[in-house]
C-alpha cells in the first residue's frame, strides 16, 4: 500500500510548524496551548499532571463554540495513570476555577463522558499573557532608554542636547 502524502502547509504559521514537525506530524494533528500555562504553572497551582491533562483537552478542543469531552479513560490510557487519577486532577483543577465539567446522558439514561468547559484557564491564561506582554513593553523601553546616549556625554562629545 503507498504511503499517504502529506498536504502542503497553508499559511505562515503552518509552514514553519511543518518545517519544525514535519508534515505527516502536522497532517495527523498538532494542539495549540498557550506557553503562559508552561511558564506559570506554580504560579497557577497547576501540578505536572494538570498540564498533562489540560493538553490532552485542548487536543480534543478544535473549534471554539464544540467543547472537549474525552473520556476520562481515554485521557488516562494517553498518559498512562489510572482513571481515578484522572478524576482527581480535573477535581482540583474545578476548584481552581480553571475547568468546568458538563455532565451528559446518553437518551437511554446512561452517562455519556463529560464536557470540559476550559474558560476558566483561557481567562487565567489571557490575564498571565496581558501581564507578561506588558513587562515585555517595559523592559523594550528600559532597554531602549539605556541604549540611548546619555545627555552629558552628548556635551562631552560635542554634541547637541535637544
Amino acid at each position: 500500500m503507498a504511503e499517504p502524502k502529506p498536504k502542503p502547509p497553508k499559511g505562515e504559521t503552518d509552514r514553519v510548524l511543518t518545517e519544525k514537525w514535519g508534515a505527516a506530524s502536522m497532517q495527523a494533528g498538532f494542539t495549540a496551548f498557550p506557553d503562559v500555562i508552561f511558564r506559570n504553572m506554580k504560579a497557577l497551582g497547576l501540578t505536572h499532571l494538570d498540564v498533562l491533562v489540560l493538553l490532552h483537552l485542548a487536543s480534543y478542543w478544535w473549534r471554539p463554540n464544540e467543547l472537549p469531552w474525552p473520556s476520562k479513560a481515554r485521557i488516562a490510557a494517553g498518559l498512562d495513570v489510572d482513571p481515578s487519577t484522572i478524576r482527581r486532577s480535573i477535581q482540583r483543577m474545578e476548584r481552581l476555577g480553571y475547568v468546568q465539567r458538563r455532565y451528559r446522558k446518553a437518551e437511554a439514561g446512561d452517562n455519556k463522558s463529560n464536557i470540559y468547559d476550559l474558560a476558566g484557564l483561557v481567562r487565567a491564561a489571557d490575564k498571565l499573557s496581558r501581564q507578561e506582554l506588558e513587562t515585555r513593553q517595559q523592559r523594550e523601553a528600559e532597554d531602549l532608554a539605556r541604549q540611548a546616549t546619555p545627555k552629558t556625554l552628548e556635551l562631552i562629545q560635542g554634541g547637541k542636547s535637544t
